[in-house]
């Protein structure tokens, strides 16, 4: 009973931590401190590094966009490292099954639900995917190269939505073919995330499979109005890029 209420306690404060942190509007904040507009106010009406790029200037949007990564991520390592190095990981074993992915990746996931739809904006936000191109890059090379293919389907397309929209998709398929691969040949055969010395970094198992196959629904649905734009064929194309 104790270990029960222990791990419903600790998944409950990961996720509102995530949620909170996700939350920060840093577009909204930067605009209005610096700038004296809203972002919200221009174009998409979205807080997001994109919009706001658009609003305050591409440095301020590149600016924005990193700041939206960093949030995600430090939601995900932050509960990671207390977890993992505190000496409580044993609080966190289920008959066999090691439950701490479950807190650290339900802290990410929420984040991006929080940057969705902010507790500070009346529920509003983003479209979350700064937010996951920052978490899927931190944890693994291979996702890293995923987060790449945006710019190649940008070049293509000339669409930052349908971009987004493809590059979602991409991570989440290639989190299952990482997720497979390191069940089937064990993790102690295979490394497939990131590896720097000492530094530890979360493994890929379901839990973030099925995390990132939930974000990449939320991407499609946040972009619902652009779907039906690009339907249309009047959504916005970049004119920067040749």
């Amino acid at each position: 009973m104790e270990v029960y209420l222990i791990n419903s306690l600790a998944f409950l404060l990961s996720i509102v931590f995530g949620y909170l942190l996700g939350s920060i509007p840093n577009g909204v904040i930067i605009g209005k401190l610096f700038y004296k507009k809203d972002p919200r106010d221009y174009y998409s009406h979205n807080s997001g590094g994109t919009n706001s790029g658009r609003v305050l200037g591409k440095k301020i949007g590149i600016l924005v966009t990193i700041l939206d990564m960093l949030k995600t991520i430090a939601s995900l390592y932050i509960v990671f490292a207390i977890l993992e190095f505190t000496g409580i990981e044993n609080y966190f074993i289920w008959q066999g099954y090691d439950a701490k992915p479950l807190f650290y990746f339900g802290s990410a996931f929420f984040s991006i639900i929080g940057h969705c739809y902010s507790i500070f904006l009346k529920f509003k936000g983003g479209k979350g995917v700064a937010s996951t191109l920052g978490l899927n890059g931190s944890i693994s090379p291979i996702l890293f190269g995923c987060d790449l293919m945006f710019f190649l389907f940008l070049k293509r397309k000339k669409i930052v939505s349908l971009s987004s929209i493809l590059t979602s998709v991409t991570l989440s398929i290639a989190t299952w073919i990482i997720a497979i691969t390191c069940y089937c040949l064990s993790y102690s055969s295979i490394n497939l995330t990131w590896s720097f010395g000492f530094l530890v970094f979360p493994k890929i198992g379901f839990e973030f499979a099925i995390m990132n196959t939930l974000i990449s629904l939320l991407i499609i649905y946040r972009h619902k109005e652009n779907i039906n734009r690009i339907k249309n064929g009047t959504e916005n194309k970049v004119t920067w890029i040749k």
